[in-house]
């Protein structure tokens, strides 16, 4: 749903290729009036689904003013020099280059159209809080030279790291999280009725990235020879700027001129977009230990194989026939599964780059949701896919 929900707010934003022998019937065909019909019908039902849930697990309440509203941010501005577990899994990664760049991928998601959500609330006429975010802006998009622009920036990190540096080149590879994180700035910036809660959403965003963005940029430069780490540096410098000029010059002000019933809609504003981030790390973890277990998930399938085979009966199993070159694209299961190649050859992909190449009786388990794809090597591949629900009802051990 996530997916689906970034590709329908984007239709808002203008993303054009390097070049085109035909570029205006593209942009017909990408951004005609029948799409845009449709977009406008499924937006709202998906907002529904995927914030509706975000809603039940964010709740604020209570009476705020300047001072509560102070020591609160205050209190949560302390926690941001904790290393995150996810760079200290990368560090210790055996293919610490390798999930580095996973991480980048991630990030593309965000960075590359970077601010674009912001525009959305540079328009109107609201007073000096306006002109503040435009200043905002215009630090994003390096005030108007494109070279210093930040997405400039985050592209020659990418290209500098070897890897793709357009729009959606990782579309594929992007977690469910990643993309429920940036909807959310779409989601408050689409319906003006979250403006403030937008404020405070901005307002942690900006003076939580600097640190972290200090400790990536470290990072990267530890694991990947020669990377230009620019924007990161840039980031770390700015954003402590950024992070001063949305909490004195647009959520202060906005208090001032409103009153303390505002404060509940900043406050929903930090929690739900603190809340994002752990379920982003949370979900990183757990992509990166997945992906650096690999081999453990083959020896548990091999442990486990008698007894699941043996319990086929009462498994629902899908038969897959497939031919040389058939990709089954980067996907989750809501359980875990158990794939057996039959015939063939078959590479599993547990991540970008990140694989393991099965014969006829191999097999791996699948844990829920996990990205991972497949790619068939041989003339044709035969395999199962054994929904088991939760390997440990065969294993003696866990991983």
């Amino acid at each position: 749903m996530n997916r689906i929900l970034t590709a329908m707010y984007e239709m808002d934003f203008l993303f054009l290729p390097q070049t085109s022998n035909n570029v205006t019937r593209e942009l017909s065909e990408n951004y005609n009036s029948s799409i845009i019909k449709l977009k406008n019908k499924i937006i709202p039902v998906l907002e529904e689904k995927i914030f509706g849930y975000i809603d039940k697990e964010v709740y604020v309440t209570g009476d705020w003013n300047r001072e509560t509203f102070e020591e609160y941010f205050n209190n949560k501005i302390s926690t941001l020099s904790e290393k995150p577990e996810s760079l200290v899994l990368i560090e210790k990664s055996s293919s610490r280059e390798l999930v580095a760049k996973f991480l980048l991928m991630q990030h593309a998601l965000d960075f590359l159209p970077e601010s674009s959500h912001m525009i959305r609330y540079a328009k109107g006429d609201f007073g000096a809080e306006q002109s503040a975010l435009f200043r905002v802006l215009l630090d994003e998009f390096g005030y108007g030279r494109h070279e210093e622009k930040h997405s400039t920036l985050f592209k020659k990190t990418l290209s500098s790291a070897g890897m793709y540096d357009n729009s959606h080149a990782y579309w594929n590879f992007y977690l469910n999280s990643t993309l429920m994180n940036n909807n959310y700035f779409h989601y408050i910036t689409n319906d003006i009725s979250k403006f403030f809660e937008y404020v405070g959403a901005i307002t942690w965003a900006e003076n939580s990235f600097g640190p972290y963005c200090r400790m990536i940029g470290n990072m990267l430069k530890e694991t990947i020879k020669d990377i230009d780490v620019r924007y990161y540096e840039e980031h770390d410098h700015i954003d402590g700027f950024h992070g001063r000029m949305t909490l004195h010059e647009i959520l202060n002000p906005l208090a001032k001129r409103f009153g303390n019933d505002v404060y509940v809609h900043f406050v929903k504003g930090i929690e739900v977009c603190g809340f994002l981030q752990k379920v982003m790390e949370k979900e990183l973890c757990d992509q990166i230990r997945w992906m650096e277990n690999k081999e453990k998930y083959v020896q548990l399938a091999k442990d486990i194989k008698r007894s699941v085979l043996d319990d086929i009966k009462k498994i629902p199993v899908a038969y897959l026939n497939e031919p040389l070159n058939e990709l089954s694209v980067p996907h989750v299961h809501d359980g875990d599964e158990f794939c057996i190649v039959d015939e063939g050859m078959l590479r599993f992909c547990h991540g970008p780059d990140c694989y393991t190449d099965l014969l006829p009786g191999d097999c791996v388990v699948i844990r829920k949701n996990r990205l991972h794809g497949a790619l068939v090597l041989s003339d044709y591949c035969k395999y199962r896919i054994l929904s088991i629900g939760d390997y440990t009802k065969y294993a003696n051990y866990k991983i």
